[in-house]
C-alpha cells in the first residue's frame, strides 16, 4: 500500500479506519474478489479506495489505498458497481 502509492497513503493513510467503518460507496472488485470501501472527501473533492481481501488464512486485510479518478467513480456507480451506503 505504502510501496505502490505513496503520495496517496501519506495524505489518506491515517483516515483508513474512518473509511472502513463509514465509507461513501462499496462494491466488490469481479477480478479478485475484494471488497471496495469508497470514501468521498468533500474537502478535497476526491474519491479514495480501500481494497480489502480475505487471506488464505480467513483475515481481512487492507490491501491497498489510492485515489480514484471522479469519472470512474460516477461510471461505477451508473453501472451498480460501487453501491451508495
Amino acid at each position: 500500500m505504502i510501496r505502490r502509492h505513496p503520495a496517496d497513503y501519506a495524505k489518506y493513510g491515517q483516515y483508513i479506519p474512518q473509511i472502513l467503518a463509514n465509507p461513501d460507496y462499496v462494491g466488490e472488485n469481479p477480478a479478485d474478489g475484494s471488497i471496495e470501501y469508497v470514501k468521498d472527501f468533500q474537502i478535497n473533492g476526491e474519491y479514495v479506495k480501500v481494497a480489502v481481501r480475505l487471506s488464505g488464512g480467513g483475515t481481512l486485510y487492507a490491501r491497498s489505498l489510492y485515489v480514484l479518478n471522479p469519472n470512474r467513480v460516477h461510471n461505477f456507480i451508473q453501472k451498480g458497481t460501487l453501491k451508495k451506503v
